[in-house]
């Protein structure tokens, strides 16, 4: 009799250990998954990021031609798109890909003054129509920033949270960058075009 209760509470101890085993694997398991797809969502949100911006930069030139029906431009600013859309393809990171896209919002604002200082060009409805998609993608960028802020703020909360935390480091989850606004934007931007 008592060693049929030995082996009952050596079994029951080892069915505990394996019990615990199972959870804790369990746990492990579902917090790497839950990991990975609010991953993958950081990555989805930020091939969104980049979509529209490149919409912008897509939209630009179209502007430009318009606007030079009307003016002539200085011939950089399309070797100023080119070298941003460039630096926008290899951009790897928010800081990154708004350093690439400075250059491009500056002369999104100069091309804006010189559409609303110049009558003949408000009158061409290519151009209006133009202006107003650009406008509407500065509004998505704008939304896309902030929805991407929000995918990396969730992301970052939930592996730096014990004991995922843990979890995070064993499988090699990092944080994310955060989109923040560019130096000096709080002033008000110059506007400096010059017409021939």
């Amino acid at each position: 009799m008592n060693k049929k209760l030995v082996f009952g509470c050596v079994f029951g101890f080892i069915g505990i250990i394996i019990l615990a085993g199972l959870i804790i694997f369990g746990f492990v398991a579902d917090s790497r998954n839950n990991m990975v797809t609010k991953e993958v969502e950081v990555d989805n949100s930020w091939a969104q990021v980049q979509n529209v911006y490149q919409r912008r930069l897509d939209l630009v030139p179209n502007l430009v031609n318009s606007v030079e029906a009307y003016m002539k431009l200085e011939k950089d600013i399309f070797e100023k798109i080119a070298e941003a859309r460039k630096a926008t393809e290899i951009a790897s990171n928010p800081s990154e890909l708004e350093a690439a896209n400075e250059g491009i919002g500056s002369l999104i604002r100069d091309l804006r003054v010189v559409v609303e200082d110049t009558p003949e060009l408000k009158a061409s409805g290519n151009i209006e129509d133009l202006m107003v998609q650009l406008e509407g993608t500065e509004n998505r960028i704008a939304v896309e920033r902030k929805r991407f802020n929000e995918t990396v703020r969730d992301y970052n909360t939930y592996i730096k949270l014990f004991p995922r935390n843990i979890i995070a480091s064993w499988f090699n989850f990092t944080e994310r960058d955060f989109f923040e606004a560019e130096e000096g934007a709080e002033e008000a931007p110059e506007v400096n075009i010059e017409i021939d």
